[in-house]
C-alpha cells in the first residue's frame, strides 16, 4: 500500500506548472507514474508522491556526498 503523500508536497505539486510536472514525472519514469495514476491516485497525489521521493533520494546522496568528502579530507590532512 502506498501511503499518503505529506501536506507541504502536495501544496509543492499543486503549484507545479504543466511542464515541471512532466519533467518530474519522467525524472521517475513515465511508467511508474502511469501506474500510479491507473490505481486510482489522483495525478496531484502521485505529483507529491514524486516530490517526496525526489527529496528523499536528494537527502542521501548529500550525506553520502559529505561521507566522501570527509573521508577525502581525512586522507589529506592524513
Amino acid at each position: 500500500m502506498i501511503s499518503l503523500p505529506k501536506d507541504e508536497y502536495l501544496q509543492k505539486a499543486k503549484g507545479l506548472s504543466e511542464l515541471a510536472s512532466n519533467k518530474l514525472a519522467l525524472r521517475f519514469g513515465r511508467k511508474y507514474f502511469d501506474e500510479l495514476t491507473t490505481a486510482g491516485i489522483q495525478e496531484v497525489e502521485v505529483l507529491a508522491l514524486l516530490l517526496e521521493m525526489e527529496d528523499e533520494q536528494l537527502k542521501e546522496w548529500r550525506q553520502a556526498i559529505g561521507k566522501i568528502r570527509a573521508r577525502n579530507t581525512k586522507d589529506i590532512s592524513g
